[in-house]
């Protein structure tokens, strides 16, 4: 039933949208699809947080100590080509990515078709009381995932539709980029369960400074190299959108996690899950200062947070693909955007922006996990925000730090350790500081590289004795 109702709901839209608006108002059908682009990610959003039954079928064994005999590979694989949506229609609608359009087209478009056809599917875990999320009635549900999906393939026909789209398969150029960005796009759209969901649990342990976690600083270093790389000489466009892709990806992907359900702790407040919103005011928005405050502060927190990673005991189960996915595009975002020249390089006057968006995100971690900590009794929960009120955590990360045990503060059942939050506080700021220098000297780096290249470009011009047609500097 809830098929049908979604088919036709799609197909009246579609029509009123194409013909009624299309036809004559060009700026107003545009401006609509944005706005219902737009509705479409929040509804997503908020649906991550409903109940979901599907992560007690993800792994075919143990959950809660409760034992679970299969996996459903069916489900996995709709929802992995499903969340690709989310970050491939926005580019679709907001930029003119003819990249974009093909895979909302070949890829997207398809799912969604697919998603609607095996509703039932999907309502088998959505119907379910055993989510960890947001409870509402089971047939509230159904609507819900019925809007989100009318709005998906109202968005996707009317754009093709309106702009007659078609993947134009005989240009080879075209058909190259698509084949080469497809991939890549499936896999960084990944959702964290699909690997545990489609092969299990796995024997591999990972532990710091470790194969595995070497493996993966290796792999994010050579793939961000490889897409400056790729990307450093093509358009400003090509460059932004790209950005702008891996935001979105970031956004959706952090977001996704409370499919596992919500508590205190797990609040975005860590600087690393917090970039997943910073960025998504920063560069789609281009402020430039708030930008240069989230490059400084948000690379030095991941990066201690990939040196020292906090993973957990399930080998690459949801968890550590969730870390190991969020502090990459935590890490990829920024350097990409500050090194295909989205913005101009950070100065000493950014060291300023730096030290007022810190000290305004500190002053809220210490009020605000206090509060929480006071009545953690009452909640439950203690939380350890920016990591300054575990002191048993702290020292076993850093053992000389016990000195931070005197003039505690106790209110209530909890005990506070100021000087551990003024160390906290006071070595972070060097370490930004210690990240600025190191920036600097990226910087002469890349003039040095780019003068080698101007110099190689003039001797092979004076040896040819015709121009060369490659780029010797950005695209602005």
């Amino acid at each position: 039933m809830y098929t049908i109702i979604t088919l036709v709901a799609t197909t009246l839209l579609t029509i009123f949208l194409c013909v009624g608006i299309g036809r004559r108002f060009d700026a107003a059908f545009y401006k609509t699809l944005k706005i219902l682009t737009v509705a479409f990610g929040i509804i997503g959003l908020f649906r991550f947080m409903l109940c979901d039954g599907f992560i007690f079928v993800i792994n075919g064994g143990l959950m809660d100590l409760i034992y679970y005999e299969k996996t459903d590979i069916l489900s996995t694989v709709l929802r992995w080509g499903y969340f690709a949506c989310y970050s491939v229609l926005p580019m679709a609608v907001f930029t003119k990515s003819r990249l974009f359009r093909n895979l909302a087209e070949v890829w997207c478009l398809p799912f969604v078709l697919l998603s609607c056809v095996f509703f039932e599917k999907y309502m088998v875990y959505f119907a379910q009381d055993t989510g960890r999320g947001i409870y509402i009635t089971p047939t509230l549900r159904a609507v819900y995932f019925t809007i989100e999906l009318v709005l998906a393939m109202t968005v996707l026909l009317s754009l093709l539709i309106k702009e007659r789209h078609l993947f134009r398969v005989t240009d080879r150029r075209e058909r190259t980029h698509f084949l080469v960005a497809l991939p890549w796009v499936v896999f960084v759209t990944m959702p964290a369960y699909a690997p545990q969901s489609l092969a299990g649990y796995s024997s591999l342990h990972i532990s710091t400074f470790n194969a595995a976690h070497l493996g993966w600083m290796v792999v994010l270093a050579i793939g961000t190299l490889a897409l400056y790389r790729i990307f450093r000489f093509r358009s400003y466009q090509d460059r932004y959108d790209l950005c702008l892709f891996l935001t979105l990806v970031l956004f959706f992907h952090y977001n996704s996690l409370y499919l596992m359900g919500f508590s205190l702790p797990r609040l975005p407040i860590q600087l690393c899950n917090l970039a997943a919103f910073f960025y998504m005011l920063a560069i789609p928005f281009k402020l430039q200062r708030f930008f240069q405050f989230c490059f400084i502060v948000n690379i030095t927190g991941t990066l201690i947070a990939i040196l020292s990673p906090d993973f957990a005991t399930t080998g690459l189960g949801f968890w550590n693909l969730h870390y190991i996915f969020e502090h990459s595009l935590v890490l990829m975002v920024p350097v990409l955007a500050m090194g295909l020249r989205i913005f101009p390089r950070i100065t000493r006057r950014s060291l300023k922006y730096m030290l007022i968006g810190f000290c305004c995100y500190f002053a809220f971690c210490v009020a605000g996990g206090s509060l929480l900590n006071i009545f953690s009794d009452y909640t439950g929960e203690e939380v350890n925000y920016f990591f300054m009120f575990d002191l048993d955590k702290a020292k076993s990360f850093v053992s000389f730090i016990s000195f931070v045990e005197i003039l505690p503060v106790t209110v209530g059942a909890y005990t506070f350790y100021p000087l551990m939050m003024l160390v906290v506080f006071v070595s972070f700021l060097l370490l930004c500081l210690v990240f600025y220098c190191v920036t600097q000297y990226c910087y002469r780096i890349e003039e040095d590289h780019l003068a080698l290249r101007g110099a190689e470009i003039d001797l092979l011009e004076k040896w040819r004795g015709k121009p060369s047609g490659r780029p010797r500097e950005f695209q602005d």
